[in-house]
């Protein structure tokens, strides 16, 4: 597949998730967003991508678990926690994505 098809792809994946996602539709997103990166091969950028996006994701997710905190009615509230959830799938799926590629990487330089 073309690189900046699959890039394109990402990007487009990403901004989908950052909205919030019901539980089945997010895991669908996240297996297609792994399926796109994986289309962009194991690299040394794409671990650095994807250790920005870690640090960057878990400021956010502090920041979004305190608006979950602050809300009392029970509508914001639920689509604060919908983005939240769909924040800590996406951390658990970069840091997973993260240790596969740091995986390939070594074995390729033995």
């Amino acid at each position: 597949m073309d690189k900046f098809v699959a890039r394109e792809n990402v990007r487009h994946l990403r901004r989908q998730l950052e909205s919030g996602a019901d539980t089945p539709r997010r895991a669908t997103l996240l297996r297609l967003l792994i399926e796109q990166l994986n289309d962009l091969g194991p690299t040394r950028e794409q671990l650095d991508n994807l250790d920005r996006h870690i640090a960057r994701l878990g400021e956010l997710m502090a920041r979004q678990a305190e608006l979950v905190d602050g809300f009392g009615g029970d509508q914001p509230r639920a689509r604060a926690e919908l983005v939240l959830a769909t924040m800590n799938d996406i951390m658990a799926t970069y840091i997973d994505h993260r240790q596969n590629i740091a995986a390939a990487l070594a074995d390729g330089s033995r």
